[in-house]
């Protein structure tokens, strides 16, 4: 073939459909992307792979975090552990390494 779709990424040429994720293997067609040891992966494996980890949920921090107890949190999961309440005061207290709210501490 004479006439391939080419991409210029990561300094490199690549043909449309070698320009794949990393991960999944799927054709990133030269639309957005991460970078990790010079291999494309799209955002969704990108964050599986690479991405911070919620002390709570387990679950890739993809957006702002609450870092605390030595650990990164989604805003959400920063809750009493006895209650399951949010956690909003900049003093709480602590309990096998868990937040734990005024009311419950």
């Amino acid at each position: 073939l004479l006439f391939q779709r080419v991409i210029q990424a990561l300094g490199v040429s690549w043909h449309a459909h070698h320009f794949v994720c990393g991960g999944c293997k799927k054709e990133l067609g030269g639309g957005g992307f991460m970078e990790q040891a010079g291999r494309p992966y799209c955002s969704a494996c990108y964050a599986d792979k690479f991405a911070a980890r919620c002390n709570g949920c387990g679950s890739p921090i993809t957006d702002k975090a609450i870092i605390a107890l030595d650990a990164k949190w989604h805003r959400d999961c920063f809750t009493c552990m006895k209650c399951r309440n949010p956690v909003t005061d900049a003093t709480f207290s602590v309990m096998d390494n868990k937040p734990l709210c005024g009311k419950c501490a």
